[in-house]
């Protein structure tokens, strides 16, 4: 090698690898902002890894108390001298609240986002059609904002996004509008979807989509209980949608009553692992996934009358809650049959009860009495009321059959200390692994757009009949590694992408093999210059390692977040540095060895 050939080689070996070097800074730059801010957020209350019971105290609703179901013990105490909470929502996790606020004179109301058990002020949110989202859905349909109020409010399992649903229209008929709010990033979501007619709404936000199920206003009219949906987080587009038939057309008596006076509706949904449970008030199941909505099964009705008006899971049992008989109905949802029935104690008033919540791992259930204002634990296996948990809570129409008091969150499993990105991370791998096969697809088109003399020169060598086409060939799979890569990152198009990168990572499989044996110890210009690697084993295994990440994506089929691209970032750009700084290493020796390298830079 001559001495300005050398010395021009090494120049450009230290321009790509200061490249990226300050690419992988920049990476643990934003990882660690990621991280930092994601713990400062967090910080201002821990996972209490317990259940957690909030309600309103005192015989006139002065008070609000934060409870531990488990023992009674009052956890904290704040002042609620106007009267002005509304409607009250808890992270599954316990850490924190969301609540509707009016403002003494009626003139203003924000929805207030509460740390639990202390109850401090995180951010106070706009609740009526100021709210970013909401004003640009109103400039393009101002009738569907008309007197637009909220109805439900859910937070995702790590406590960090907020699903809202409100009802609009200035017709007789409320229609939905469902939109986001992002509380690690403390910005609102860019979209509000309207998802027409309807009677009630749940939401399960996920970290990349939005579920929604949206009960029917008039079953007997829509011939259908309700529909769900699967929005897209980032845009708010529907990307599945199924509709519940009705089993049951008849009219049907309340449990404990004679008379028929409705047909039966969705009593409540029910996220189970995998799976979406819809849960009627004559007792039958629609279970779904809750990614595709496919329908999975139907379990037929366990009640030949409205018998649940409320729904929880206490570890393996199924409870359902009928206000009007005081009665608790255990399910067995394994077989889907009914395995008790508990009558609660009633005075005057048969409707005296209401379930609170349940024990996430044991089958116990938490339930409170509306005439003394006293909690009591339910063990369903021995059937009998426990002593007074706590006495004192104010639990009076409208507060409880209209804004959700007392509230419940069954708490966390999540480790204590484990906030922001690293709490993300086992939910997170479909999402990395979406990000990785997207970065290494773009950076091996990269890195043939500067060697595409090497690569069609390669397809020529291996593929002597393609000789004529060796350059178009290289063209196409540029083209094709590029469509993949950013197919697997944007919103709502990785299931083609996951697809295309299947069929293209077999293709080079075969090619490699082909490769293997017409040409051995031959560059496979599989990342053009920026990762030598000839072909042989280690080009097999890394394909059939990025085939186990197709495996690993296709399940969530979903766009990663900005934190799956942060990690996979840095996973592509350290073993880009590392088959760098090799390659260099050896092309030194052989230099000095005066062998020619094979590896230009």
């Amino acid at each position: 090698m001559q001495r300005s050939d050398a010395g021009n080689w090494m120049r450009t070996r230290t321009v790509l690898l200061g490249s990226l070097a300050v690419l992988l800074f920049l990476g643990l730059g934003a990882l660690g902002m990621t991280l930092r801010g994601s713990a400062t957020r967090g910080a201002t209350a821990a996972p209490p890894d317990r259940p957690l019971i909030v309600s309103l105290a005192r015989p006139d609703a002065k008070e609000i108390v934060v409870l531990d179901p488990r023992t009674g013990q009052e956890l904290h105490r704040a002042p609620h001298p106007d009267q002005g909470y509304l409607e009250i929502f808890l992270s599954p996790d316990g850490r924190r609240a969301a609540v509707v606020r009016d403002s003494p004179d009626g003139s203003t109301d924000v929805l207030e986002i509460r740390s639990l058990p202390a109850w401090s002020l995180e951010a106070s949110l706009p609740r009526g059609a100021s709210a970013p989202p909401l004003a640009g859905l109103a400039s393009r349909q101002p009738d569907l904002v008309e007197n637009l109020r909220l109805t439900f409010a859910a937070f995702s399992p790590d406590g960090t996004l907020l699903g809202l649903a409100y009802y609009g229209s200035s017709g007789d008929i409320p229609q939905l509008v469902v939109t986001l709010y992002d509380l690690e990033r403390q910005a609102w979501a860019s979209w509000a979807t309207s998802l027409g007619a309807s009677g009630y709404a749940w939401l399960f936000p996920g970290r990349d989509r939005l579920l929604v199920v949206n009960r029917s206003v008039l079953p007997q009219w829509t011939n259908s209980l309700g529909d769900v949906f699967v929005l897209d987080q980032r845009t708010g587009a529907v990307v599945a949608q199924q509709t519940i038939p009705r089993l049951v057309t008849a009219y049907l008596p309340e449990r404990g009553r004679l008379a028929p006076s409705a047909s039966p509706s969705l009593a409540a949904p029910l996220l189970v692992g995998d799976e979406l449970w819809l849960v009627t008030a004559d007792l039958a199941r629609f279970v779904l996934d809750p990614r595709t909505l496919e329908m999975r099964r139907v379990d037929p009705p366990l009640a030949r009358d409205l018998a649940a008006q409320a729904t929880t899971l206490a570890a393996d049992r199924l409870v359902a809650f009928s206000p009007q008989a005081s009665e608790l109905l255990v399910i067995d949802p394994a077989h889907w049959r009914l395995v008790a029935t508990h009558r609660l104690p009633v005075g005057s008033d048969a409707s005296d009860w209401l379930l609170v919540g349940a024990e996430p791992e044991e089958r116990t259930v938490y339930v409170g009495a509306i005439s003394d204002g006293c909690l009591w634990r339910f063990p369903l296996d021995s059937g009998t009321l426990s002593a007074p948990l706590a006495c004192g809570l104010y639990l009076e129409f409208p507060y409880v059959t209209y804004y959700h008091w007392p509230a419940f969150s069954p708490g966390t499993t999540a480790p204590a200390g484990a906030t922001g990105l690293l709490r993300h991370l086992p939910e997170s791998a479909a999402g990395v692994a979406t990000a990785l096969l997207a970065g290494t697809f773009l950076v091996a088109a990269l890195g043939k757009v500067f060697a595409l003399a090497d690569a069609a020169h390669l397809l020529a060598t291996v593929l002597p009949r393609l000789r004529r086409w060796a350059r178009p060939a290289a063209l196409g799979t540029i083209a094709l590694e590029l469509l993949t890569g950013v197919l697997l990152l944007l919103p709502g198009t990785q299931g083609p992408g996951l697809a295309l990168a299947t069929s293209a990572l077999l293709t080079f499989t075969a090619f490699a093999i082909v490769g293997a044996r017409r040409a051995p110890d031959t560059d496979c210009s599989c990342f053009g210059n920026l990762m030598p690697t000839r072909f042989g084993w280690a080009t097999l295994l890394r394909n059939l390692f990025l085939l186990g990440l197709v495996t690993v994506a296709w399940p969530a089929a979903a766009a990663p977040s900005l934190a799956d691209i942060v990690v996979a970032s840095l996973l592509v750009l350290s073993i880009l540095v590392v088959s760098r700084l090799s390659a260099a290493v050896a092309s030194l020796r052989r230099s000095a060895g005066g062998v020619k390298p094979r590896h230009a830079a």
